[in-house]
């Protein structure tokens, strides 16, 4: 069903274009490139359940989700793409009755980009759980998430984004035409907020983020070389003027050279194949050096991927055109090892290891938490290498013991039909599966890109088949979307009412203690950065970092300091920051308002000798009350006035007094001689170390 979604929504977002403040998002208007709807809202008082109600605005259908134990819910099943919706929240209070619907907000789900794709599920029960997210520049630049039967989950909008890496936290890095070149290299979010960006054109075939927040990429970077004498096209060459004598350096070569950016766009680290890698190294049997003579510029070394390993502080680059997977030493660039070809096709072939790996023209280099590598083995040139004769693709698993030997661990080879000369990626998953993608492109033939899930032991449990004008570049199976997802509760959040006055916050329980919860609602594992600090230092200052579990909670308790000189205020603001440190821009910030228990129910009969007894009269008053107190012993009295938020409003009496019956005048006014407004007060009465206080209501 095709609708004109702005015109159908316009009226009703400014009929409810007002502040949505208990509901967080989806935010009032707001368009989704998903149908994985994430809801959050403010977190309410004295709540067991929340419930939501969402209605598909054309044909009026609603669902009721109901029994929600946090203030964030993941809808994976109620929503459709190029739809209008509006959503509500209520509560069902610890009375067990419902509490009221919030205000709505109305969001929009954009429309789907995926056409048809052929599914077939082998083997449900050995699919890895899971999303497919996949992307690649053709037909235009784009990437989508499905489900396992091939419904589209996500995509990226109107963003022309193709994905490169998705890290282990969930973070999704890639390229897109979006304002080029400037977003040549880019790291979003799934509401495709970009996070960080490029601010120049570089190679659009990798990023990878490091613990420091900084980003590798590649460059073109060129010099001139010569044209060898025993490439095809050396006729055509000379027969253009040039020399073709392997010596001249006559000729516009071109890598990619790594590089290393800061958060702000600085280059801080760059490593340049020239200068590290010899000319004489270059492909003598694929088919670089026609496309050489068709650009007038020759692609020496089409690096196409990295992977960082940390622990070791090495890069490990996949070159595709010299067939070749390098160790280079962090920051000092040395090459520790290549991987590649014999020395029948690449001159320096004696000298690297791996061999008899024979992969060529390969992609997608990664290292497995085992020490394994994996990557996908394009066999551009596998006709002359193997004795099948043929162009054949394969995925393969490899290790690499001490620097210098080399062993095959695992290899899938696919059928020829699927051979992939360009693109193409290969993932481990979590049950050992692996997940391979080739875009079956071979030399003269319509594409086939093709998705499979192979188990270890090479049994296909699953299989997408796409349309041929679909080029895609590397596919990964992710747990879900949202991994920025979580969720912060803070327990005995309740309504208080005082004299007919009601307003939200937390009473401390007997103990002095305050619970707070932070949940981890997304699929991922993730790490949080938590602080829990108040204004006047009734906790102590609460920081750290935890890992929660994919679907847990981490429980904080609160240890409230003992009455004393920081409990003189009835009140105090409870600050409660927590930031997923892999998705930062997520973070949250929240106040609580955390209420002395004595002062919401007047209990006196802990307050020491020095006082004997206090109230305020009259009590409702206006415009002048009296406090009253009787002093047992001479000692300095203090009497503060604060209103409803915490303010002070004045310092009513700060002297020594002598034993007795007391009496101090309150008129209304504050430390500026102002009246102030109609509604609760509350004062404090310091007599020695001892605090009590009380609370009035002005009237006006």
């Amino acid at each position: 069903m095709k609708i004109d979604l702005k015109i159908q929504t316009i009226l009703l977002i400014l009929y409810h274009s007002i502040c949505f403040s208990e509901l967080v998002r989806p935010f009032q208007g707001q368009e989704l490139n998903y149908i994985h709807v994430l809801f959050e809202w403010e977190q309410e008082p004295d709540v067991t359940h929340y419930q939501i109600e969402l209605i598909e605005l054309s044909s009026n259908s609603t669902f009721i989700i109901d029994s929600l134990s946090t203030n964030l819910f993941i809808d994976r099943s109620n929503i459709s793409w190029n739809r209008v919706y509006q959503w509500r929240v209520r509560s069902l209070l610890q009375s067990n009755e419902y509490g009221d619907w919030t205000e709505p907000a109305i969001f929009i789900t954009k429309e789907s980009k995926l056409h048809y794709v052929n599914i077939t599920n082998y083997q449900d029960s050995l699919i890895q759980d899971g999303l497919t997210m996949v992307g690649g520049p053709n037909p235009i630049r784009h990437t989508v998430v499905i489900d396992r039967y091939g419904n589209e989950i996500w995509n990226d909008g109107e963003f022309s984004f193709k994905i490169n890496h998705v890290d282990d936290y969930g973070a999704i890095y890639g390229n897109s035409d979006h304002l080029f070149p400037d977003y040549s290299a880019s790291k979003i979010n799934y509401d495709m907020d970009f996070l960080w960006r490029s601010d120049q054109e570089v190679d659009p075939h990798e990023l990878k983020e490091t613990s420091r927040n900084t980003f590798f990429t590649l460059k073109n970077i060129f010099s001139n070389g010569p044209i060898p004498s025993d490439v095809s096209m050396v006729d055509q060459f000379r027969d253009l003027g040039f020399l073709a004598d392997d010596t001249t350096n006559e000729f516009p070569w071109y890598g990619q050279e790594i590089i290393e950016f800061d958060q702000d766009n600085n280059i801080i680290w760059s490593w340049d194949p020239f200068e590290h890698f010899s000319l004489d190294d270059h492909d003598r049997h694929g088919h670089t050096w026609e496309q050489a003579y068709m650009s007038m510029k020759y692609d020496w070394t089409h690096s196409n991927s990295i992977y960082f390993d940390e622990e070791e502080s090495a890069i490990y680059l996949s070159s595709r055109h010299l067939s070749r997977i390098t160790k280079i030493d962090y920051p000092s660039g040395n090459v520790i090892y290549n991987i590649g070809l014999p020395s029948d096709y690449i001159d320096s072939g004696d000298s690297c290891i791996g061999n008899e790996l024979l992969f060529n023209f390969q992609h997608h280099i990664e290292k497995l938490p085992n020490g394994n590598f994996t990557l996908f083995d394009n066999g551009n040139i596998s006709n002359y290498l193997f004795d099948h004769g043929l162009r054949m693709s394969r995925a393969i698993e490899f290790q690499v013991v001490g620097d210098t030997v080399s062993n095959m661990i695992w290899s899938y080879s696919l059928p020829n039909t699927l051979f992939g000369r360009a693109g193409g990626s290969m993932q481990v998953l979590e049950n050992n599966n692996r997940l391979i993608y080739t875009r079956g492109n071979s030399f003269g033939a319509a594409n086939n890109p093709t998705i499979i899930e192979v188990t270890n032991e090479q049994e296909v449990v699953w299989k997408l088949r796409a349309p041929s004008y679909y080029a895609w570049y590397r596919a990964f199976r992710i747990p879900s979307i949202h991994p920025d997802a979580f969720s912060v509760l803070v327990d005995s959040f309740t309504s208080i009412t005082m004299d007919e006055t009601t307003f939200d916050g937390i009473i401390l329980k007997d103990e002095n203690t305050i619970e707070v919860s932070i949940k981890n609602e997304s699929d991922y594992d993730q790490p949080y950065f938590y602080k829990i600090k108040d204004d006047r230092m009734w906790v102590d200052t609460f920081t750290g970092t935890a890992i929660i579990n994919a679907g847990e909670t981490l429980e904080l308790r609160l240890d409230i300091l003992s009455n004393g000189q920081n409990r003189k205020n009835p009140f105090t603001d409870i600050d409660i920051t927590v930031i997923p440190t892999k998705h930062s821009y997520a973070k949250k910030y929240l106040k609580f308002r955390c209420y002395d228990r004595s002062y919401t129910r007047m209990a006196e009969n802990d307050i020491d000798t020095m006082i004997n007894g206090h109230d305020n009269s009259p009590n409702p008053f206006n415009p002048v009350t009296n406090i009253r107190y009787e002093l047992l012993q001479k000692t300095k009295v203090n009497i503060v006035i604060f209103d409803i938020n915490g303010r002070k409003v004045k310092d009513l009496l700060k002297r020594e007094q002598e034993a007795g019956i007391k009496s101090v005048k309150w008129n209304a006014t504050d430390n500026n001689g102002r009246q102030v407004s109609a509604g609760l007060y509350f004062y404090t009465l310091e007599a020695g170390s001892i605090t009590t206080n009380g609370k009035m209501l002005l009237l006006k």
